[in-house]
This record gives C-alpha cells, sequence and structure tokens, in this order.
C-alpha cells in the first residue's frame, strides 16, 4: 500500500491506496503552519504501507526533494520535506507538483487516456496548471511549466494581481461573495449569479489566451469546484463567446477533471509508480 499526500493551502488531504488507485481509507485536516507540524501530520497517519506520494504546490527542483514555494505555504518553501520524512519513516517517498499531479492522474487513470495535447486546470486555493504535449506531462527546461499562479494580470508586483488571487479560492470568494461550497445553492440570486458569470468570463479569457499559446484538444478543469455542472457549462458559454474575438481560434473541448478532489492524490500514485 501507499500512502498518498496532497498539501494544500487550506487543507492537506491523504489517502491508503494500492498501485491500481484504490483507496481504502480517506480523509483530510487544517494545513498546520510550520513546516515541523506539517512533516509531524504527515508520519504519525496511523496506517500500514511501503512508501509516500506526495503532491504540493510549488517549483520543484532538479531532483524533486523540495520546492520553491510562494504564498500561504511559502515557509515550506525550499525546505528538505523528502528527505526529513524519508529519515522519519524509512521508506520511499516522491514529491510532484501539485499541477502536474492532477494531470497525471488523468493522463493514467482518467479523462486524458487518449488525448494528444491537453492542459489541466485545478481550481483551489492557487491554480495548478498541467500541460500535455504528445501525451507527456510536460515539465519545461526548469521545471516552471504550469506555474501560472505566480503569473501577473498587470505590472503591479503583488499577490492580489496575481492569477491565483483572481482564478483561486480567494478570488471567487470575492468576485461572488461566497464561498465554493455556499455558491451553488444561490446561483437562481441575479447579484450571485452576476459574480459568477464574471468570475467564468475572465477564465474563460486566460484560458482562450493560453489556448492561442498551445493549442490542446482538451482542457479539464479540476478541484473541489469542478464536481458541479453549472461551472463547466459556464465555462464552455464564456469560451464559446471568444470566438467574437478570435474567430480563427480552434475551442478545446472542456471537461471536468474524472477524479475531482482525489485527483492530486491519484496523480501522485501515479507519478510514484511510473518515476523510479
Amino acid at each position: 500500500m501507499i500512502l498518498t499526500i496532497d498539501i494544500g493551502g487550506t487543507n492537506i488531504k491523504y489517502g491508503l491506496c494500492d498501485d491500481m488507485g484504490c483507496f481504502l481509507q480517506k480523509g483530510d485536516y487544517t494545513t498546520p503552519k510550520t513546516t515541523q507540524d506539517i512533516v509531524e501530520s504527515i508520519c504519525s497517519l496511523p496506517f500500514d504501507y511501503s512508501g509516500i506520494a506526495i503532491s504540493m504546490p510549488g517549483i520543484m527542483n532538479e531532483d524533486h526533494s523540495k520546492a520553491y514555494i510562494t504564498g500561504k505555504l511559502s515557509f515550506l518553501s525550499d525546505y528538505p520535506l523528502k528527505e526529513e520524512i524519508m529519515r522519519i519513516k524509512n521508506c520511499r517517498v516522491t514529491l510532484e507538483n501539485d499541477g502536474r499531479c492532477a494531470t497525471w492522474a488523468e493522463l493514467g487513470f482518467g479523462n486524458l487516456q487518449d488525448s494528444k495535447n491537453a492542459l489541466v486546470v485545478v481550481l483551489g486555493t492557487y491554480i495548478g496548471m498541467g500541460i500535455v504535449i504528445d501525451h507527456k506531462v510536460y515539465e519545461g527546461s526548469h521545471l516552471l511549466a504550469g506555474e501560472y499562479s505566480d503569473a501577473h494580470m498587470d505590472t503591479e508586483k503583488t499577490y492580489k494581481n496575481t492569477m491565483a488571487a483572481y482564478f483561486g479560492k480567494d478570488g471567487l470568494e470575492r468576485t461572488t461573495g461566497l464561498t465554493g461550497k455556499e455558491l451553488f445553492n444561490h446561483l437562481d440570486e441575479e447579484k450571485i449569479y452576476a459574480g459568477f458569470n464574471a468570475y467564468c468570463s475572465n477564465l474563460a479569457w486566460m484560458l482562450s489566451n493560453i489556448q492561442l499559446l498551445l493549442d490542446v484538444d482538451t482542457i479539464l478543469i479540476g478541484g473541489g469546484i469542478s464536481a458541479q455542472p453549472k461551472l463547466i457549462e459556464c465555462i464552455k458559454e464564456n469560451m464559446n463567446c471568444m470566438k467574437t474575438w478570435f474567430s480563427t481560434i480552434e475551442m478545446p473541448e472542456i471537461q471536468a477533471c474524472k477524479f475531482n478532489n482525489d485527483a492530486n492524490l491519484l496523480g501522485a500514485l501515479y507519478y510514484y509508480n511510473n518515476n523510479r
């Protein structure tokens, strides 16, 4: 059995999996605020396993032993997480970027098994993004590909102008006035729906810009709110409206990720099994 971990800005999810991605146990808890507490929280999970597969935000270093992280988890930046957990648990440990983990999950088990070129966008506390070129996860020359959370909307170099602030958890709440859990019970209210549509419209602009750059056949939307069909429908409608501005653009197929909240856990497992 493999213990899979998804370190997020708000919660840490965990799952005990077999090699085929079947969960025996799953759960989550609030993300601790120090490196020591994060390590202790992972190492104290009361399961028997032969290895640990971790998904986390940030830019991986060359040997995937730690990551450079900004935002809420900046205290984990450049921390030797892999070595520290290996030292305590004496088992194999892998780390992979969360956006690429969601992509590994879809390539290995989900909706990208037949796709040649694709984009996976995970809407969470931040934005996770994975790029598929010729049915392979593209990392880039410096393992930076897909780190779109840190891209800025303009020249003001503050967090509030990043893609994460616009399209992550905080951006959704700022635009609609509600959390993702509350939002979809209030879409019949005109003001709430207007905010929701504005969020989806801005997201569609971002995706259309990326489509002009990458020309993918499929875009998958992940994260907790991707389980809501109205989100996917609204993104599709707004993407189709982009044809008014980009008449020659070929719009990709827009779908939800198959695994929603389990995507990063399964992707961490797939990475663990296929990168020895």
